[in-house]
């Protein structure tokens, strides 16, 4: 199996098929694992999920075991899914990106919001005290894979009906409703407007979401990556905010590496897929991992020198698009991309002051390596 260790950030559900390709680079792909497997069992995903862990495709980290609580959290998030009111409307103020006016009393009052709940199913009273950070991290974490869960299927619900009329149909629409005087909003006009909105990143969301996963990765050694992987423009911004902030100059932009948009496929066919695609790019991806390995490892970082240029030498981000065409076709399993940001001078786990696993991954790298998930 191809090796590069990877932590993506910040979802906490990875199961799904827009991720699968990840794993024809990225593995093991290491993840923030809200809940630990039940006493008995190896996971609380389905058996055929646990094929990835069983393959070291994936590996799932879990830094705040939920420990004696974890049915009662079980029965909170199970309960908040089914969307009982009052659940969600006290919940929303931790999530959405809605402002909150300065002076009125609402960031106050969240712990107590937390506290309320956690009495409410009887998680332990003296852990809750003592960490309602923690908690309210999970919360926070939850309740944004739910919302992200809705909008995939309300996006997807918006394709298909998009999809089920051609342009040229479209069109003729139009004009039967411009030739009856219909002064009404434009019905796929609306559709867009909304498929749209839903593309946008929430940027508050986001921002309370990689504070919330930061705040429990705080809490054990991180596992030993060699690259950390943003599942959105918006989740990277933070680190790059910060890193500014730091070194007073950017990050570096190194690659862009293309992968499928998703795998459509039952899981023992996908970990097929991928296991063979590993295979026969194996040349392929040691040689992208030498070309990270060597800038990261560079020092002093020189800007234009050619030890911190890619590529260097073989061209192996084309030759691995050229792979990709043959097993897994644009016409027919789309794409989305990778950027790959060097952040001279800064591995990420000291820029955001986490605590290090100690292993050789940590202690090697010189540089920052950051990858950005994007759909171009």
């Amino acid at each position: 199996m191809n090796s590069y260790a990877t932590l993506l950030f910040p979802d906490t559900d990875i199961f799904s098929e827009n991720r699968y390709p990840l794993l024809l680079f990225f593995s093991p792909l290491h993840f923030l694992q809200l809940v630990e497997p039940g006493a008995g069992a190896k996971s609380d995903v389905n058996n055929e999920t646990d094929l990835f862990l069983q393959r070291g495709l994936i590996e799932a980290h879990n830094p705040a075991p939920l420990g004696a609580d974890r049915q009662q959290f079980l029965r909170l998030i199970d309960d908040i899914t089914k969307r009982k009111e009052h659940y969600v409307a006290q919940l929303g103020a931790m999530t959405t990106g809605s402002k909150t006016p300065a002076g009125d009393g609402t960031a106050d009052q969240e712990p107590g919001i937390v506290s309320s709940l956690l009495r409410e199913y009887g998680i332990m009273q003296q852990d809750a005290e003592t960490n309602l950070e923690l908690w309210q991290a999970r919360l926070v974490l939850a309740m944004a894979e739910m919302l992200d869960s809705e909008e995939d299927s309300l996006r997807e619900e918006l394709s298909e009906q998009l999809a089920f009329f051609n342009e040229e149909e479209i069109a003729a629409l139009r004009s039967l409703q411009a030739a009856k005087g219909i002064n009404e909003e434009d019905f796929f006009n609306e559709l867009e407007n909304i498929k749209a909105q839903l593309e946008k990143p929430r940027l508050n969301d986001t921002l309370k979401r990689v504070e919330a996963w930061l705040r429990l990765m705080k809490n054990q050694p991180l596992p030993p990556v060699k690259v950390w992987l943003a599942s959105s423009r918006a989740s990277a911004e933070q680190i790059f905010n910060r890193y500014e902030s730091i070194r007073k100059t950017g990050a570096i932009p190194l690659l862009k590496l293309a992968f499928p948009a998703y795998i459509d496929a039952s899981i023992k066919y996908v970990v097929q897929q991928i296991e063979e695609f590993q295979l026969a790019t194996t040349a392929i991806h040691q040689g992208l991992v030498a070309d990270f390995e060597r800038v990261t490892k560079t020092v002093p970082y020189v800007h234009d020198s050619h030890e911190s240029l890619l590529p260097y030498g073989t061209d192996w981000a084309g030759e691995w698009e050229g792979m990709l065409d043959v097993y897994f076709p644009a016409s027919k399993d789309g794409r989305q991309y990778i950027t790959f940001y060097l952040l001279p001078d800064q591995p990420l786990a000291r820029l955001l002051s986490l605590p290090e696993s100690g292993g050789a991954s940590h202690e090697q790298a010189a540089h920052g390596l950051l990858g950005i998930l994007s759909p171009s």
